[in-house]
């Protein structure tokens, strides 16, 4: 799981010049609310720099990438000129960066150019002050201008595919696994029943597929958290990274405990091979002798106590 930074350009062009319902800063929102929920879908931790329609200063667009230690930040927007027959798709890294923008910038460029019949403008290099400022390899996305008509009309009818076009470069650049969306025939029953309950629970979208990867695992810590900041007011970004703060959030469960808690061990405990029995948020004697089998299994003391150390093993 890698860090992604997107930021949605606002934009600086007159959308009522071109018409009232070709806003650039809306195209560029929506477009990357769409790469977020793509990226999520595999599995990435995606942080948004904003997600509604407000203005974000650039250099704290920029902040926000650096205090999350991003491994990359994609900044998406529409194109805009004054002679209406300006067209294609065009992307930006900073000048004088590192290789490594340019290596990254490219592959999501080519990623792009390959479902799009606009023109290919080619990579470019800018002085942009969310690229200058931010430290992870960055780029800036140019999906067609909306002073074009045409390029307007693409940019709707390809609008999925640029989204996936720009989550499969992300991740390719990222050297990340793409994960098809094809489901596969068959799954285990009870893990279906795990992401079932942590999407009615915690609204975590998990595709109910039977098979505990890198998503559920992701589901069961947004859960862990979720129930931390209700209970106990831990303050925690639900974000499905056992990190730092999260662990050190964690309050110790043992026998005779009951709660969503309880349930999110259970399924841990199942998902990584060491059934607890009943996932009924009840924490049993069969709970606690699954409890002490992980804990020998990974060196842990086997006291049967699941606090920080035994849920950073089971949720990373």
């Amino acid at each position: 799981m890698k860090t992604i930074v997107l930021d949605a350009g606002h934009g600086g062009f007159d959308a009522g010049a071109v018409s009232a319902s070709r806003m650039e800063k809306v195209d560029n929102l929506n477009m990357a609310l769409d790469v977020q929920k793509k990226l999520q879908a595999q599995g990435q931790r995606v942080i948004m720099t904003r997600n509604t329609d407000v203005f974000v200063p650039l250099g704290e667009r920029a902040a926000i990438a650096n205090r999350n230690n991003a491994d990359i930040f994609v900044s998406i927007h529409r194109n805009a000129f004054t002679a209406p027959t300006a067209n294609g798709i065009e992307t930006f890294t900073q000048t004088g960066a590192p290789a490594v923008n340019a290596r990254y910038a490219l592959l999501v460029h080519n990623r792009i150019i390959n479902v799009a019949a606009q023109s290919n403008r080619g990579l470019k290099t800018g002085n942009f002050q969310v690229l200058r400022e931010t430290r992870a390899p960055s780029m800036l996305l140019e999906l067609g201008f909306i002073t074009n008509t045409r390029d307007n009309q693409l940019f709707d009818t390809n609008f999925d595919a640029y989204g996936t076009a720009i989550m499969r470069g992300i991740l390719e650049a990222l050297g990340e696994p793409f994960y098809p969306p094809t489901v596969p025939p068959t799954g285990d029953p009870v893990i279906a029943t795990i992401q079932r309950t942590l999407n009615e629970r915690y609204n975590t979208n998990l595709r109910v597929d039977g098979i505990f990867g890198a998503m559920t695992l992701r589901g069961l810590v947004m859960g862990l958290q979720t129930e931390l900041n209700r209970q106990f007011n831990a303050g925690l970004t639900v974000d499905g990274v056992f990190g730092s703060r999260t662990r050190s959030a964690v309050r110790s469960i043992r026998l005779g405990a009951r709660g969503n808690e309880v349930f999110i061990l259970q399924a841990a405990l199942y998902a990584r091979g060491h059934n607890p029995g009943s996932l009924d948020g009840v924490f049993g004697i069969n709970t606690d002798t699954a409890v002490r089998n992980f804990q020998r299994s990974r060196g842990l003391t086997a006291d049967g106590i699941a606090g920080p150390n035994t849920f950073n093993a089971l949720l990373t």
